[in-house]
């Protein structure tokens, strides 16, 4: 069965046309790889600072997997390091 991640976030303490360009050319391809999605998706919250990413994978397990995987954990480190995030907060 299908199964989906998201990813909002709260775009208020940066440059939303900087984030936005960014996203689009760079970042979604690069974490649909880094989590082995099939496909990923992004738009913007109506009215709001949130961000949200989606992204497709073949089943839950897949997806189970990407978010255990040291693929993610590098990704964060590196945007961590880049400036392109303060934090992560992880909801169930």
């Amino acid at each position: 069965m299908t199964c989906y991640l998201k990813v909002k976030s709260d775009t208020k303490l940066v440059d939303r046309e900087k984030f936005n360009n960014w996203y689009e050319k760079e970042h979604l391809s690069e974490a649909r790889e880094a989590f082995m999605a099939k496909s990923a998706k992004r738009d913007w919250i109506k009215d709001s600072n949130f961000h949200l990413a989606i992204y497709e994978f073949k089943n839950s397990k897949d997806a189970e997997k990407a978010i255990n995987s040291k693929n993610l954990e590098n990704l964060i480190k590196n945007l961590i390091k880049n400036g392109k995030i303060k934090f992560i907060e992880r909801e169930s």
